[in-house]
């Protein structure tokens, strides 16, 4: 089963901001994972009238803010295959995120996610951007779409 998702990446000045998930939903509840730095993304929810629907609730749901402009739409999606033991606890087989660029309007220091999965928000500059990221899928996105950058 494919689980449909959203992203944002989110560009404010010339910095990305990050979030950093500590918890995942699980077919039975949440449970805790080792830190790792992602863009703001999630399920598609059934109650979301569109995907420009489910990115701003999401958006608002991982960072506490409504101060988001939608900027663009990738073309691309950001597609990963979950790992035998994750499939088994989510009971998706893959993941299709449809990723958003989006511009962050508001004051970094207003930030404070709503959503318990996320435990803390970091501006990331460009060149440090690859040491945060915690999957070779955002990466390779980040590198091919965002950075211009094929490695």
């Amino acid at each position: 089963m494919i689980r449909q998702a959203v992203g944002a990446i989110v560009v404010t000045k010339d910095a990305y901001v990050l979030v950093c998930k500590s918890w995942q939903n699980t077919k039975d509840g949440k449970e805790r994972i080792e830190d790792e730095w992602d863009i703001v993304k999630g399920g598609v929810e059934n109650e979301d009238e569109s995907l420009e629907a489910a990115v701003l609730r999401e958006l608002y749901e991982e960072t506490g803010s409504k101060a988001f402009i939608l900027r663009d739409l990738f073309r691309e999606k950001l597609t990963f295959a979950f790992p035998p033991e994750v499939k088994k606890r989510i009971g998706f087989e893959t993941q299709e995120t449809t990723v958003f660029l989006v511009e962050f309007t508001g004051d970094l220091e207003d930030l404070t996610p709503k959503d318990k999965e996320i435990s803390k928000l970091k501006a990331v500059w460009p060149d440090e951007l690859m040491d945060y990221l915690a999957h070779d899928e955002t990466k390779q996105f980040f590198q091919k779409y965002v950075l211009g950058d094929e490695c």
